[in-house]
């Protein structure tokens, strides 16, 4: 998309309080079997008019798809990207600072002058470079991932502005916060509820650091608003800073769950809701600010619609009064 000019970021309207999970054992996580990701492919189309065909086919053996995939990587052209779902945890050679293991991802792969290397593009955590062949392969066929897309990138053009407002209007939660609520909602189980050993509740949040990270695509969205309406850039680095103590907020929480579960005192479970009501309330304004910035993005566009329509009926007006 960069490439073509076309801006990336409202992509990321979906991200900040995308899915997430809790199993049967009351822990929080990131990825499930049988995730869905229909609602991001279909706003990806929507979006930049791209059409995202999955090539992987699940009732097909992994090697069958396996095979599959080789031939995509090897024939593609230019213009075509190809994507997989791959246990990021069986590639050492790649950093994985979560320490998750399996941890399914999906990237984007293209052939090298090297029959023994893929070039692997890995947006979502800004990293690309050449991988041994047989290693990624090796990553795929682990049991815990499977998935594929394949789309052509001459196909994309900009969003427009309808679809833009629309998307926003559809992933904004102005009056919730799906992740703080659910860890609060564990912290209470675990420290309420028989069913549940109190010593376990660290590992119950094990994951809620690759879910913090999804908080940056808030950082998107300012930029996004900062480019169409032109406010200062010390505002948008202010709440910059805001998203970065979102996300770092997140560390304590897990800090406090684990320390809890530890002295199991009192005074420890104060403080670990204390953290949780900070880390709401301050969600709660960066939704508030983005809100804000969102209708007078709109303000701003039925103005110069309501200009344009203002000045062709004066020239309707005009040619009336030159032809009497």
């Amino acid at each position: 998309m960069k490439k073509r000019g076309v801006d990336h970021r409202p992509y990321y309207f979906g991200v900040w309080d995308a899915d997430f999970f809790v199993n049967e054992k009351g822990a929080l996580a990131y990825h499930a079997d049988d995730v869905d990701h229909t609602f991001f492919k279909e706003w990806y189309e929507t979006l930049y008019g791209i059409t995202l065909k999955e090539w992987y086919e699940p009732l097909k053996s992994k090697s069958a798809n396996i095979q599959k995939l080789v031939q995509l990587v090897e024939e593609k052209n230019k213009d075509t990207h190809v994507m997989v779902m791959l246990d990021l945890a069986l590639l050492p050679e790649r950093e994985n600072k979560f320490h998750h293991s399996p941890f399914p991802h999906y990237v984007m792969l293209e052939k090298t002058e090297n029959p023994t290397e893929w070039f692997m593009f890995d947006p979502d955590f800004r990293w690309e470079g050449r991988m041994q062949k047989e290693e990624i392969i090796n990553a795929i066929q682990s049991p815990h991932v499977s998935g594929g897309y394949v789309f052509n990138g001459d196909q994309i053009r900009p969003p427009t502005d309808e679809t833009v407002d629309a998307y926003f209007r559809t992933c904004m939660k102005a009056e919730t916060n799906p992740l703080t609520e659910a860890v609060q909602r564990i912290v209470d189980s675990f420290w309420f509820d028989e069913d549940y050993l109190l010593s376990e509740l660290g590992d119950a949040l094990k994951q809620l650091p690759v879910l913090a990270i999804r908080k940056y695509a808030y950082e998107h969205a300012f930029a996004f608003f900062w480019f169409k309406l032109q406010f200062s850039e010390t505002e948008f680095d202010n709440w910059c800073d805001e998203i970065e103590a979102l996300e770092k907020g997140y560390k304590i929480v897990q800090y406090r769950a684990i320390k809890l579960a530890k002295t199991k005192r009192q005074a420890d479970h104060d403080q670990l809701c204390a953290q949780l009501k900070s880390q709401f309330e301050r969600e709660m304004n960066i939704k508030q600010k983005l809100i804000h910035y969102f209708e007078k993005w709109n303000e701003e566009r039925e103005n110069v619609i309501n200009k344009n329509k203002g000045g062709s009926d004066e020239r309707l007006d005009l040619y009336h009064f030159i032809s009497k």
